[in-house]
């Protein structure tokens, strides 16, 4: 079998990362070819499946005012002509798309009629910007995605409510996996590292540093934090992407913490390898985001290692970890009941102990790498064997 998988990054992050364990092995059942942006550590991590493939193309951004709409569809039919060429020139048996924001390869290969199946990792209205014009352009993303893939997998729930199934097209979801990579971090080499060997709490905030994940909503809350406890941390771990309103949210970030007179309180750590050790190292693993979350990882991560999570309760949030249960949950943008629900987790030892072991066995029964691997197999034997011509002398209804 002749595999094409496309990927809407360069980087081995999110979605890429995701579902690398389930396209492993349709290496073992044939050839695959992975297409790239550009040249970055996905191509270099998928070279172990596969041929890396650096095509020019760009994934989706919606057009921010009617006079955008003419180049929006130029750049659009231009894409399509591209992946139609490589597909006519590689022939694949199936093309797997990671992300609903390449909606151009899907087109191409409905127009070359190959199967398709598409992982969503998305919520495609973020829920950041209140605008009818982006609201009405991620619903049409929406029906396109699933008019379009003859499967759709979504990494939660919440991101398949997004999509209304198409006659007998497949729509499922899976959540990610998560190892036990997570629970073998050195908390006290991280903490001797960046000065946190006193802290109590140490709070951890993980994620691209930009507006939707809210790290600004963290950094709020430290002044009444530090009323409670003298010797409260919050580490930022992560960098903005290349881009000038993320650049100038992390500048902000550090103008706040001095206006608020908790500079000395914050560290920003950027990237962290392993994570593990940061996992370690924290007392309580903090989610501020205000976007729609579509799956939220970090806290499935941290419940692997054994730590507590606050977070806000946005998109598949409360979904993935239950309020009470797994975590304690917040409403975005409040600062006042982060604080709170920190306090809480800090001061009461047997919650603590009772969210991390209702954690651990949640990921234990629900986010197994392995049954994401063996859901994902049988949604790439269905989507074949649905486009398999019926044998002589059946029926079209038979054949349904």
């Amino acid at each position: 079998m002749r595999t094409l998988v496309i990927l809407h990054s360069r980087a081995a992050a999110g979605p890429p990362r995701h579902v690398f364990p389930w396209l492993s092995p349709l290496a073992e059942r044939g050839s695959v070819a992975v297409v790239v942006p550009a040249a970055g550590s996905a191509a270099d991590l998928y070279a172990r499946i596969g041929e890396p493939i650096v095509l020019d193309f760009e994934p989706l951004t919606y057009p921010r005012s009617f006079r955008a709409l003419g180049p929006y569809a130029a750049r659009l039919a231009a894409d399509v002509r591209r992946f139609s060429g490589l597909i006519r020139q590689l022939r694949p048996d199936l093309v797997v798309v990671v992300t609903a924001s390449v909606p151009a390869a899907l087109v191409a290969a409905r127009l070359q009629r190959v199967p398709s199946a598409v992982f969503v990792g998305e919520i495609l209205d973020k829920g950041v910007v209140v605008s009818r014009g982006r609201s009405i352009a991620a619903a049409a993303t929406a029906r396109l995605t699933a008019a379009l893939a003859d499967g759709v997998v979504c990494c939660s729930d919440a991101v398949a409510r997004q999509f209304t199934p198409v006659g007998s097209r497949l729509l499922r979801t899976i959540y990610p996996g998560v190892d036990g990579a997570y629970a073998d971090g050195d908390g006290a080499r991280f903490r001797a590292l960046h000065g946190l060997a006193a802290a109590e709490p140490c709070l951890a905030v993980i994620g691209n540093v930009t507006p939707a994940r809210g790290q600004d909503v963290a950094i709020r809350a430290l002044p009444g934090l530090r009323k409670d406890f003298p010797a409260v941390r919050c580490v930022i771990a992560g960098v903005p992407h290349p881009q000038t309103g993320d650049v100038a949210y992390r500048q902000e970030l550090a103008r706040l913490a001095r206006r608020l007179g908790v500079d000395d309180v914050v560290s920003f750590v950027g990237l962290v390898d392993p994570i593990a050790d940061l996992y370690a190292a924290a007392d309580v693993v903090v989610n501020p985001a205000r976007f729609n979350e579509p799956f939220g990882r970090v806290a499935v991560e941290a419940l692997s290692a054994g730590r507590p999570v606050v977070a806000a309760g946005v998109g598949a949030i409360p979904e993935v970890v239950r309020d009470g249960r797994e975590a304690l949950l917040f409403p975005a943008e409040d600062h006042e009941a982060l604080r709170r629900a920190v306090a809480r987790v800090w001061r009461e030892p047997g919650l603590r102990e009772e969210l991390v072991r209702n954690g651990r066995s949640r990921v234990r029964d629900d986010f197994r790498e392995d049954r994401a691997v063996e859901a994902f197999a049988d949604v790439v034997d269905r989507v074949l064997a649905a486009r398999q011509p019926a044998p002589a002398g059946t029926s079209a209804a038979t054949s349904r």
